[in-house]
């Protein structure tokens, strides 16, 4: 079992991303995703990147509008 700190469908978290903005998203099944009420699809480009990443890391994102860089500050 992966500790809470690690990434994974369910996780809470916050991102920064390059321009200094700030995301909260939850990761879910693509059944439960919600984009309205913050829940992402574990198939999204960014989920998909997130997952397996930790507070800390620097992750780069191939997402349809381009690549981005976000950074993890906190999952829960």
């Amino acid at each position: 079992m992966l500790p809470n700190t690690v990434i994974r469908v369910g996780s809470r978290i916050r991102v920064r991303d390059q321009d200094g903005s700030e995301d909260e998203f939850t990761i879910v099944r693509l059944e439960e995703s919600d984009i309205s009420s913050g829940r992402i699809s574990d198939t999204s480009p960014l989920a998909a990147a997130l997952i397996g990443h930790r507070v800390g890391d620097r992750v780069r994102v191939r997402a349809p509008g381009g690549q981005r860089s976000v950074t993890i500050l906190w999952v829960s």
